[in-house]
């Protein structure tokens, strides 16, 4: 029986390790995905708040503020783990038009961010750890009070990181990040 149990137990800590380890930040520039093959974008499950499984300090609040035939935006709030969740860090409209309808832009004060759904295959994660679809965020750091992202070359640098939700919700409660166990 013992050895049921921990059997079951390492089971369960690899397969959380393995759902952990599917979406890292992924280097390259704000054209690293495909962003010509985004699905269509999940207007019925996008609201809610978000973890960038690149950066789980931080957490993505979305909620769909106005939806028309021709034009769909998402209102944008960023927030830091590290400050207890308190106020948006920064906040700002995401936008869709009827000729780009997969693709998401948003304008975040000084960062500039892409948010489209994937197929796994598309992206060649393996679908048994992430799913059939995720979510992808490109997001370039203007410069800021967070550090300037220019390159060598003088170039924005984008971090491409895999979204997952955590919440339906839109009440965001999380204390100050002490440990890495913190919400």
């Amino acid at each position: 029986m013992k050895s049921l149990l921990v059997i079951a137990s390492l089971f369960f800590s690899l397969t959380a390790a393995a759902q952990n380890s599917c979406g890292p930040t992924i280097q390259g520039g704000p054209d690293y995905f495909p962003w010509s093959v985004a699905q269509p974008f999940p207007w019925t499950k996008i609201q809610g708040l978000w973890r960038m499984q690149g950066d789980s300090s931080l957490v993505l609040k979305l909620k769909v503020v106005r939806q028309t035939s021709r034009i769909k935006q998402l209102e944008v709030e960023l927030y830091s783990r590290a400050t207890g969740c308190e106020v948006p860090m920064i906040k700002g409209i995401g936008l869709v038009n009827s000729s780009e309808d997969n693709v998401i832009r948003i304008n975040l004060g000084n960062k500039l961010i892409k948010l489209a759904a994937f197929n796994t295959a598309d992206l060649e994660l393996n679908s048994a750890l992430c799913g059939q679809q995720v979510l992808a965020i490109s997001m370039i750091d203007l410069g800021s009070d967070f550090g300037s992202t220019l390159d060598s070359a003088n170039q924005y640098q984008a971090k491409n990181m895999l979204l997952k939700k955590f919440s339906a919700s839109l009440d965001l409660n999380c204390k100050k990040r002490t440990n890495s166990k913190a919400l």
